[in-house]
């Protein structure tokens, strides 16, 4: 440290007085909440290592089947695919998901289908998957695809239930909403299962029970039927609504398989827990996930470093909006924009024409000749 600092800034005054320090928060920030109340009250929930085999009969979480088939569900009168936007709020709010039956026309989920399924193929061929032992992904899809593109603008001729999905996720989290992330999910045959988890697990620990809505909601693309045979996406209804004070969790009903059919959209809570399931087909199985959060929300998909010039070019103020290239005065400040920036300035060149004119300005103020006066 500089010369001369004060003896209670070196490293070892802060550590000498932080042995038995008064730290309110440290309980509550390393509680493991809430995966540490559900496995404990849940042990059934415990995910496999890469290390183990699969075991069946036991028990475990992944060994499940459809609703329709489930001993503890198959009496339950579960959402069913429809394009009732009454019933399908209810099913969500009740349930925490909803299915939008043919959210996709047959044409636009075979286009999305061939898409996913030439580029995932391309980045295995080419060394570049994301792989682990659950599932491929296909980061970035907004540059791989105009119909992607599409899909995040809701636009319908490429999702022609878009208009319906922008009203549910204007109604749940408030106008204004962001994407979060947006990629494709590809089970391979054997595949592990994902542990069950909360796609807004990065509040966690601030779980706040007493919440009656999420920060974000999931849009899932089915692109083939899907059925506890080739990994139908596990799901426990209604687990949105069983937090309990003191604990986070308490006991929560088994996982049932989603079955849908190709072209059916499901709108998830982002409280739900769920996960990839194990694909006991000989093929691939391929879904879509798009998750929108609050604008406050740091996306997990950095766009702003992502979306490439080429679609930057072309891009709706809609789309720049909902990407994160819309600043106020809470988030995506820029200098040189104001408190609120007009998304018509988002584009590579301006951005680099109001630095540069910042970055002469800080060079003047800086500079022997610079007078206050002038």
């Amino acid at each position: 440290m500089p010369t001369g600092t004060p003896y209670e800034f070196t490293a070892e005054a802060i550590e000498a007085a932080s042995a038995d320090a008064f730290t309110p928060y440290r309980d509550f920030l390393s509680s493991g909440e809430p995966y540490r109340s559900l496995l404990r009250n849940n042990p059934w929930m415990k995910p496999p290592s890469a290390r183990d085999e699969l075991e069946w009969g036991k028990g475990w979480y992944y060994d499940t089947t459809v609703a329709r088939k489930h001993p503890h569900w198959r009496s339950v009168a579960l959402p069913q695919a429809t394009k009732d936007l009454r019933q399908l709020r209810k099913d969500f709010y009740e349930w925490g998901f909803c299915l939008i039956e043919n959210g996709l026309s047959p044409e636009q989920c075979t286009r999305l289908h061939e898409r996913v399924a030439q580029q995932a193929a391309a980045e295995r061929a080419l060394g570049l998957a994301h792989l682990s032992p659950a599932q491929q992904h296909v980061w970035a899809l907004v540059n791989k695809g105009a119909d992607f593109v599409k899909c995040m603008e809701h636009a319908p001729d490429a999702v022609q239930a878009g208009p319906l999905i922008e009203k549910i996720n204007d109604e749940v989290l408030g106008a204004g909403w962001n994407h979060f992330s947006f990629i494709s999910n590809i089970s391979f045959p054997g595949c592990y299962p994902q542990g069950l988890h909360q796609d807004q697990s990065f509040m966690a620990p601030y779980n706040f029970p007493e919440a009656p809505a999420p920060v974000l909601v999931n849009t899932i693309y089915i692109l083939q039927d899907v059925d506890e045979v080739n990994g139908g996406t596990l799901i426990v209804p209604g687990s949105h609504r069983k937090y309990r004070n003191g604990e986070t969790f308490g006991a929560i009903p088994p996982p049932i398989n989603l079955e849908a059919r190709a072209g059916v959209i499901m709108l998830m809570d982002g409280r739900v827990l769920h996960g990839g399931a194990v694909n006991r087909s000989d093929k691939l199985r391929y879904i879509i996930t798009n998750s929108v959060v609050k604008p406050w929300v740091k996306q997990q998909e950095s766009f702003l470093v992502t979306v490439s010039p080429e679609v930057l070019a072309k891009a709706s103020p809609k789309f720049l909006w909902r990407a994160g290239f819309q600043s106020t005065a809470v988030r995506n400040m820029v200098e040189g924009y104001g408190y609120r920036g007009n998304v018509a300035l988002a584009t590579p060149t301006a951005r680099w024409r109001t630095c540069a004119r910042l970055r002469i300005a800080a060079a003047i103020a800086t500079s022997a000749n610079y007078r206050w006066t002038i």
